[in-house]
């Protein structure tokens, strides 16, 4: 109950006692009064009626005596009229029951009214010679006080009414910064800090504002801090000082890590490209204007790429850059690296170069090899380049592989004929918690059946790509969750379940209404699922994923960041997102003993989460020495083949 319904209360209870004590005195006193009055009123009626009817009761006329009494008690005044002879005995008398019409009886018994008996002794000149007795009749006495009662109640309801509406604007107006303050508490909880300008009157309610304005200035300037502290390190340690780009620690880690996780990365291509005659260039114009080189060809090598976001552009060292493009054949592959010539040829002219023979690139495709044998290949591929002549491209392609064997418009039909045919199938990976080895979640990854070889499966990583660049993305993307909910439903997923979606599948059209439509009425299913985006699909999307968590997490349904700390997006945008999972990408995870940096990083990020109520999990995770060096730093789960495979 909110605090202002609780002074209404207590306010209305109080005028409510008020009154009663009112009404009982009012009542009590008029009660006191008219008894008062009927006791005059009896004793006039007695006196009047004894002095006019003695000289009749002394000349025994009884007659005319009883014709007085009753003239007098047809009036109805009177509940009594006796004459007694002067022994006590009754010898004429009129008396009739307390009946009153318009009174109810229940306030008649709880408001009695005791008519007093008064009395006149009749005399003849000094002899006495009866008693008439009188009680007057408390009806009219009864309804005056019925009246006065109601009178009483109605003034009453007014005033209390009045008083109520002017408490209720009263406390309105007092308790308005309590409200403020209820909503800045519920906007830092929703990872928002925003101070509340006005001030309260209210000695008591201004130190709460006051106090509540520096808490929110404080846990916003603390997470600053932990953001600004985590991206210098991170720069530091990952980032180039000269281009801004990934330094050699931060390619290599990556690459290690896609080349070894083949339920993500099935295909993409390593680039290699190398300055001509970086040195010499060098010791001519400069290390100033060695640098510019750099950066240009870094932004040059860049801008060929923005519509690539799962592209990893590195400068190695000296006159070396190195590019890993997810998710790309061998046609695909040769297409950017020509990009990247034209753009990096273009560089003549801005920077009046002497020779227009600026680079070479060598670029090969992945085939399973690991991240040494990759590199090799891309490495004899750039020689290759280098013995071709002036800005050359050379690209070492796979040939024996699904995505080289197929079109895309054959990619499309095996993928639309899965889905409509249910061809496809969904492995769980467990994401387990730190405390108790408890299952936080479950993952779920997507394979659909080979069309080459019965009884296998394709992972998500092969056909995905196909599948993104055919706009067949929300398609896949409904059909898991269809299934996912399905399978909730029947009782199969006890967890929650996080489902990877396509970046692109926010802004697909219908896709949102579709999905509140399927789970409305579904409490179960929306209270077990989990949607994970990439952080690179976050970023590019941030306004649709907002609208999808306004829209989907009054029904329960969570969100997740997925791959976090691959790229070199600021951190601040973590606090807009407002996701509940913060899934720390494997790169960060390996070789974590051996790296100090890395720890520090990792933990920084952790705090970072835990400010903004997020839970934080590691992917990846291989060993046990990991995960026990993972728990010391504070995540809340992790997922890995240490943890549990995919089944």
């Amino acid at each position: 109950m909110t605090l202002s319904r609780q002074l209404i209360i207590l306010i209305a209870s109080l005028v409510l006692l008020l009154f009663m004590g009112t009404l009982a005195i009012s009542v009590n006193s008029m009660r006191a009064y008219l008894e008062s009055q009927l006791a005059s009123h009896a004793q006039d009626s007695a006196t009047s009626l004894g002095l006019s009817a003695t000289a009749h009761v002394d000349n025994g006329d009884q007659a005319m005596v009883t014709a007085m009494i009753n003239a007098m008690f047809h009036r109805g005044d009177y509940l009594l009229i006796r004459f007694e002879d002067l022994d006590g005995k009754a010898w004429l008398e009129r008396s009739t029951d307390v009946l009153v019409d318009d009174v109810p009886a229940w306030f008649m018994r709880a408001f009695p009214l005791d008519p007093p008996q008064r009395s006149a002794t009749m005399m003849s000149g000094w002899r006495q010679v009866g008693r008439v007795i009188v009680t007057s009749h408390p009806g009219l006495a009864y309804s005056q006080l019925w009246q006065n009662t109601l009178q009483t109640l109605k003034l009453f309801l007014i005033g209390a009414a009045l008083a109520l509406f002017a408490s209720v604007i009263g406390l309105r107006f007092l308790l308005r910064p309590l409200r403020e303050v209820e909503l800045q508490a519920e906007a830092i909880c929703n990872r928002e800090f925003p101070v509340v300008e006005r001030r309260p009157f209210t000695l008591e309610l201004r130190r709460v504002v006051e106090a509540m304005n520096r808490l929110s200035a404080r846990v916003s300037r603390m997470l600053s801090d932990s953001e600004t502290l985590a991206a210098e390190l991170r720069s530091q340690a990952y980032q180039d000082p000269v281009t801004g780009l990934a330094n050699r620690r931060q390619f290599m880690q990556v690459l290690a890590h896609r080349t070894s996780d083949r339920e993500l990365f099935a295909s993409g291509g390593l680039m290699l490209l190398e300055l001509n005659g970086f040195k010499a260039y060098n010791q001519e114009h400069g290390y100033t204007a060695g640098d510019e080189l750099l950066r240009h060809t870094g932004n040059a090598i860049s801008s060929s790429l923005v519509d690539e976001p799962r592209s990893t552009v590195a400068h190695l060292a000296g006159a070396d850059f190195a590019v890993l493009i997810e998710s790309v054949d061998g046609k695909r592959l040769r297409e950017l690296a020509e990009r990247v010539r034209a753009a990096v040829a273009g560089l003549t002219n801005q920077l009046a170069l002497a020779s227009p023979d600026i680079a070479h690139i060598g670029a090969a495709e992945f085939s399973g090899q690991d991240a040494t044998s990759w590199l090799a290949d891309a490495d004899m591929a750039l020689r290759e380049a280098q013995r071709e002549g002036a800005n050359a491209v050379v690209v070492r392609s796979r040939a024996d592989t699904p995505t080289a064997t197929r079109s895309r418009s054959e990619w499309r039909s095996l993928i639309e004929a899965a889905l409509s045919r249910g061809h496809f199938s969904l492995l769980r990976q467990p994401v387990v918690a730190v405390g108790d080895d408890r299952v936080l979640h479950h993952e779920v990854f997507l394979r659909i059946d080979s069309p080459d070889t019965p009884g296998q499966s394709l992972a998500a990583a092969v056909f995905m790509p196909m599948a993104e660049g055919g706009g067949l993305a929300d398609k896949v993307d409904r059909a898991v969750i269809s299934e996912v909910i399905r399978t909730i439903e029947g009782g199969q997923y006890p967890e929650r379940v996080a489902v990877n979606l396509s970046p692109s599948t926010l802004a697909a059209g219908g896709m949102l209404d579709w999905l509140t439509d399927q789970l409305r009425g579904k409490p179960t299913a929306a209270a077990r699922l989990i949607l994970e985006l990439p952080e690179y699909g976050a970023a590019s999307y941030m306004e649709p994923l907002r609208e999808w968590i306004a829209r989907l997490s009054p029904l329960g349904v969570q969100f997740s960041l997925d791959h976090f700390g691959k790229g070199f997006s600021a951190f601040a945008y973590l606090r807009n997102s407002k996701v509940d999972y913060l899934k720390i990408d494997g790169s960060l995870v390996r070789e974590l003993a051996a790296d100090d940096d890395n720890r520090f990083l990792l933990r920084t990020i952790i705090e970072i989460g835990h400010g903004l109520d997020m839970k934080v999990i590691a992917e990846a995770v291989e060993t046990e020495s990991e995960w026990q060096l993972l728990r010391s730093l504070g995540v809340d789960g992790g997922r890995g083949y240490w943890l549990g495979a995919p089944e």
